[in-house]
């Protein structure tokens, strides 16, 4: 399995031309098929993926991990690009999403629905766990055995006239299965980095998880807190975890310090191969 990084928060190192934006990107290779998960914020991860070599056209599926523009807000590059691939969503009551502001005003940070309804034809909706195609599950059944993130609290979803704490119920886990295990991508991990890893352990008992990938929205986050994760990610003897977007400078180091060589920073361009 080969992982590239196609959009990252942060800058590579040693390649300057590859842009970075808040928002995360995906491509996926495993066992002759290509799959995506997510496309960042804008059209930037396609001139990622030119510089790096990477076909966008070659890929068979792609999962958004839930409805926030810095995940799905590329979309419209991708339909543009990619004519066949499938785009999967989760099926959700409510997807208007807000995020409260420091001055207390909403901004809307969802997606462009008239985009969707445009490309209806190309979009299936996931209302329960489903391996969408050889070795690419997406779990819609995540427990809450663990607290969901704190940072989560200005996120609301607008209910006719009133705005509600949104619950996340439109937010996806995507697992790659490759033959000595799987590997998690957690989007922005919303529903909290640990149920999404009991989701898979739940659904997919029989593999053990070789890494999980992807953003775990602790920015917010207590020191005290951002340990207690730490730890139980330790406890579940991961071998690799790599993390950025939105888990906060301050909380990577706290990872870094309990995890230590497991531990790895995201940024646009990096491969990861398992």
């Amino acid at each position: 399995m080969r992982i590239t990084t196609l959009i990252e928060n942060s800058h590579h190192p040693n390649k300057p031309e590859l842009n970075a934006e808040h928002g995360v990107s995906f491509y996926i290779e495993n066992n002759g098929h290509v799959f995506m998960s997510d496309v960042g914020q804008s059209g930037k991860f396609a001139e990622n993926a030119s510089r790096l070599g990477v076909d966008l056209t070659s890929v068979e599926a792609l999962a958004i991990s839930h409805y926030h523009y810095d995940h799905g807000g590329g979309l419209a590059c991708f339909f543009k690009e990619n004519r066949q691939a499938k785009v999967y969503l989760r099926e959700a009551s409510n997807v208007n999403c807000f995020a409260e502001d420091e001055d207390r005003s909403m901004r809307y940070i969802g997606l462009d629905m008239n985009l969707l309804k445009k490309h209806d034809d190309r979009i299936e909706y996931i209302g329960e766990n489903r391996e969408i195609l050889p070795g690419f599950h997406l779990l819609s059944d995540i427990p809450e055995v663990y607290p969901k993130p704190s940072g989560n609290q200005r996120l609301m979803v607008q209910e006719g006239e009133q705005k509600k704490p949104d619950t996340f119920d439109h937010e996806l886990v995507a697992v790659v299965e490759c033959r000595n295990g799987l590997v998690v991508l957690t989007g922005c991990g919303h529903n909290g980095v640990l149920n999404m890893v009991e989701a898979v352990h739940k659904a997919l008992p029989y593999k053990p998880i070789l890494a999980v990938v992807g953003g775990f929205h602790m920015i917010q986050e207590k020191a005290s807190s951002v340990r207690e994760v730490a730890n139980v990610l330790l406890s579940m003897e991961i071998p690799e975890v790599y993390t950025g977007h939105c888990t906060g400078d301050e909380a990577v180091a706290i990872l870094e310090g309990v995890l230590g060589e497991r531990l790895h920073r995201l940024y646009s361009g990096l491969v990861m191969t398992f």
